[in-house]
């Protein structure tokens, strides 16, 4: 193996080799490290109720729509207004009260389903009423809403 004095140029290039190697390891080192210990995914949180509603008119579509409490969503505007009602009645849409107010005497029969859990309990409403005025009405209001 050929002698390679201090000053020779040759030194120089073995030198700079050394130190993109040690810097390429402490790269690497870091790299590894850094899929060692992963950030902590959060927990998917599990709402705390989830409702499929419908709307089947005798003579018409069905309309379904979607509600999640805590957090509220879904695809029913006004979910928050909703959720706020059922925590008050434990998720149980029979309990919650009428809202005031008159409606037509037309005979258009529409039967409304609730069917999801309330802190993780299944919950279950379906009841026929003589219009689509009564069944919000007597449902408080929003939930069955256009």
């Amino acid at each position: 193996m050929p002698q390679i004095a201090a000053g020779d140029p040759g030194r120089k290039d073995m030198t700079m080799s050394r130190a993109r190697i040690r810097w390429a390891a402490v790269l690497a080192g870091t790299a590894v490290l850094a899929q060692a210990a992963p950030a902590r995914a959060q927990a998917p949180v599990e709402p705390t109720g989830a409702y499929l509603l419908m709307v089947a008119p005798e003579e018409g579509p069905v309309t379904a729509k979607t509600l999640w409490c805590g957090p509220d969503g879904g695809t029913l505007q006004a979910a928050s207004r909703a959720c706020a009602q059922l925590a008050a009645a434990d998720g149980e849409v029979a309990r919650i009260p009428a809202k005031e107010g008159p409606c037509t005497l037309e005979y258009a029969p529409v039967r409304v389903s609730a069917d999801g859990k309330w802190r993780g309990r299944p919950r279950h409403f379906t009841r026929t009423y003589p219009n689509r005025c009564a069944a919000i009405r007597d449902t408080g209001g929003i939930l069955f809403g256009k």
